[in-house]
């Protein structure tokens, strides 16, 4: 597996570890729609992208897959925080787009 796919399947399994922590410290369905919003995009980024061909010597899919690993270790920091579940959200949400401009990138 390459760091592209490998960068997509580490944000949905951690997504999918923390799915139920992360839901339940939502305060509004809004939160709650929004988390699982970003849930099905990161689970819909990975499996699109298996069968594909990412080139992971590409600068600019390097360069989205380094930024995959600093939204993740974000996300993972946000676990911490749970209090401040708005925020989370945005940190997922921020995360889950460069994992869908990564997506995009496979051919």
């Amino acid at each position: 597996m390459g760091d592209s796919l490998k960068a997509l399947e580490d944000q949905y399994m951690f997504l999918t570890q923390q799915l139920s922590m992360f839901l339940a410290s939502c305060q509004t369905q809004d939160q709650r729609n929004a988390i699982m919003t970003q849930y099905v995009m990161a689970r819909r980024n990975y499996w699109n992208s298996i069968n594909k061909i990412f080139h992971d010597d590409d600068p600019r899919i390097i360069s989205l897959v380094d930024q995959m690993h600093r939204e993740q270790k974000q996300i993972e920091d946000c676990t911490n925080h749970l209090d401040k579940i708005a925020q989370v959200i945005d940190t997922i949400t921020e995360a889950v787009t460069v994992g869908t401009k990564l997506a995009g990138m496979a051919g």
